[in-house]
């Protein structure tokens, strides 16, 4: 992309995750956002907006009754402490993916754990269908240009739309892993589909 920019003459600035994320916000307007989740890469002052459910490090401290605590010292539970300033409602949680335990907030202090946990587990869900996806190979795509690029993500999203739809309308409980299961199926059934994606190699 950034050469692509150059050929065309524009100039290049270099934006943090962060930058991104803030310039992208305002295309959500107009949209029924119930929530926007992110990891703890995202977490800044500037991001802790409304409706934000994001995951904070152990090391991440917050400040509770006056005392400034890392959230790594809480026990499993729920409490309401502030972080960056900003007034969040943090989840403590054992088993976190095998890993101990994980470290959830909230800027809405009406979420309920069940309304974190939900929202968390989505996201979740999706970045690992994300990783299956690209296990297939579709991440090797001869799109050699930014334009076709953009058709390759836009393929990646309705992949994904596809199969989220399919989940919740079935209302069956399928994981992010069974889901991805199926899509390998169906990709491997097709058969000429991987190829279409495929780097084609040069003479």
């Amino acid at each position: 992309m950034e050469e692509e920019l150059r050929r065309r003459g524009e100039e290049v600035k270099f934006k943090t995750k962060i930058d991104a994320f803030l310039e992208f916000l305002p295309s959500l307007a107009g949209f029924n956002v119930k929530a926007i989740v992110f990891d703890s890469w995202y977490v800044d002052s500037r991001t802790l907006l409304e409706n934000i459910v994001g995951e904070l490090k152990s090391n991440a401290r917050v400040v509770e009754g006056g005392r400034s605590v890392p959230v790594g010292e809480f026990p499993q539970g729920e409490y309401l402490v502030e972080y960056l300033g900003t007034p969040i409602k943090l989840l403590v949680v054992g088993g976190y993916r095998s890993q101990g335990r994980g470290y959830s907030s909230s800027t809405d202090l009406h979420d309920t754990p069940e309304d974190v946990t939900t929202a968390w587990g989505d996201r979740w869900d999706i970045e690992a269908l994300i990783r299956e996806l690209e296990s297939l190979g579709l991440e090797r795509g001869s799109f050699l240009t930014w334009v076709r690029n953009t058709g390759f993500v836009a393929l990646k999203a309705l992949s994904l739309l596809a199969v989220q739809c399919f989940k919740y309308s079935t209302g069956l409980d399928l994981g992010a892993k069974r889901l991805s299961r199926l899509i390998k199926i169906i990709y491997r059934e097709a058969g000429g589909i991987k190829k279409t994606f495929r780097r084609k190699r040069k003479p």
